[in-house]
C-alpha cells in the first residue's frame, strides 16, 4: 500500500451471500473492496488491479482457493492472504499454513477479527512500503555521494597531477636557472680556451653523467680544429675524434644551432671506419656563436650507450653557447 492511493482488497467466494458479508465487515476500513465468484474471475480482477491483500474461500466452485493464491503471487509478488475454510480438519489446515497466509479463518467468520487482521496487515504493508521507499531513497542519495565523491576525487588527482607537473616544471627551471648562472659565473674565470671548454664539459657531464668531448676552434683560416679531447675515464685517441667531429662541423655549418644528434641513425655520414663503435652514441653539438653569422668555435659532446641527450640538455645548450663563445672571443 502506498500513500497515494487507497488499499485494495480482493475477496473470492463462491457464495454471494459471503462475499457480500465480508465486504460489508470491511466497508469500515479505508480499502476499496472488489469481489470475485470464482478463480477465474478473481485473476482477471487481479491482473488488472494488483490487489494489496487477498481474502479467498479454501473451496471455490472452479478451482482451490490455494491455488488462486500461488497464481496470483506469481504476477504479484508475496501478497498477503486470509484463507476461509469450513473445513477444520488437520490435513486442510496443514495445506493451507504452507502458503503462509496472515490468518485462517472458520465459518461462521468472526467479523471483528476478519476486520482486526485485515488493519494489521495492510498497516504492516504500509509500514514495509514506506520503508522500501525509504531505503530506496538512501540508496539513490548514497549513489548520487558515491558519484560526487569519485567526480571530486577525480578532480582532486587532476589538480594534484597538474599541480605536481607545474612544480616539476618550475624546479627544472630554476634548476635551469641556477645552472645557466653556475655557469655564467665559472666563465667569468674562464682565461683561455681550454678553460671554457673544461667548464662546459664539466656542466654537462655534472648532469648527464659519463661524458666525452671534441672542443674545436677557428683558426686563421675560419676552419674548425680539434684543440682539445675530453672524457671519463679517459678521452677518446685523435684519429677517433677526427672522425667523429667531421660530419658534425658539415651539420652545423649548413645549420648553425645546437643540435642532439643520434650517430646511428646517421651512421651514413661517419667515416666506416668507426660505423661499429657509433652503436648507442648521442651526441650534442654546440656552436659557439658570439654574433650573428660567426662561428669561431665547436662543442662536440657525445655519450656512449648511456641516457641519450635530452630536451633539457639541447636547452642548456643553447642558453650557455653565447657565454662560451663570448669567453673564447674575450680570450682571443
Amino acid at each position: 500500500m502506498t500513500t497515494s492511493r487507497t488499499a485494495r482488497v480482493l475477496v473470492v467466494d463462491d457464495e454471494l451471500e459471503l462475499r457480500c458479508l465480508v465486504s460489508d465487515i470491511l466497508g469500515t476500513l479505508d480499502v476499496t473492496v472488489s469481489t470475485a465468484g470464482s478463480g477465474t474471475e478473481a485473476l482477471e480482477i487481479a491482473r488488472s488491479q494488483t490487489p494489496d491483500l487477498l481474502i479467498t474461500d479454501l473451496r471455490l466452485g472452479d478451482c482451490n482457493g490455494l491455488d488462486v493464491i500461488d497464481d496470483v503471487r506469481k504476477f504479484a509478488g508475496d501478497v498477503p492472504a486470509v484463507v476461509i475454510t469450513g473445513y477444520g480438519d488437520s490435513e486442510t489446515l496443514a495445506e493451507a499454513s504452507r502458503r503462509r497466509p496472515i490468518e485462517l479463518m472458520t465459518k461462521p467468520l468472526d467479523g471483528d477479527r476478519l476486520r482486526e487482521t485485515v488493519q494489521r496487515a495492510l498497516n504492516r504493508r504500509g509500514r514495509l512500503e514506506r520503508l522500501d521507499r525509504r531505503n530506496r531513497r538512501l540508496r539513490t542519495i548514497a549513489r548520487n555521494l558515491n558519484r560526487d565523491r569519485n567526480l571530486i576525487r577525480g578532480q582532486l588527482d587532476s589538480t594534484c597531477a597538474d599541480l605536481t607537473c607545474a612544480y616539476r616544471n618550475l624546479s627544472n627551471q630554476l634548476s635551469m636557472q641556477q645552472a645557466v648562472l653556475n655557469y655564467q659565473n665559472s666563465m667569468i674565470a674562464a682565461r683561455t680556451d681550454d678553460d671554457v671548454f673544461a667548464t662546459m664539459f664539466r656542466a654537462f657531464a655534472t648532469r648527464t653523467g659519463p661524458l666525452h668531448a671534441v672542443a674545436m676552434v677557428c683558426d686563421e683560416n675560419a676552419k674548425l680544429n680539434i684543440i682539445g679531447r675530453f672524457g671519463v675515464p679517459k678521452p677518446d685517441e685523435l684519429g677517433f675524434c677526427q672522425k667523429l667531429a667531421d660530419p658534425v662541423v658539415d651539420m652545423i655549418l649548413r645549420s648553425p644551432k645546437c643540435l642532439v644528434i643520434d650517430a646511428w641513425d646517421e651512421v651514413d655520414l661517419f667515416d666506416p671506419a668507426i660505423h661499429r663503435r657509433l652503436c648507442g652514441v648521442s651526441i650534442l653539438a654546440v656552436p659557439l656563436i658570439p654574433a650573428p653569422g660567426e662561428l669561431i668555435g665547436l662543442g662536440v659532446l657525445y655519450r656512449k650507450g648511456e641516457q641519450p641527450f635530452t630536451h633539457q640538455d639541447l636547452a642548456l645548450a643553447e642558453m650557455t653557447s653565447l657565454a662560451s663563445a663570448l669567453a673564447v672571443r674575450r680570450n682571443d
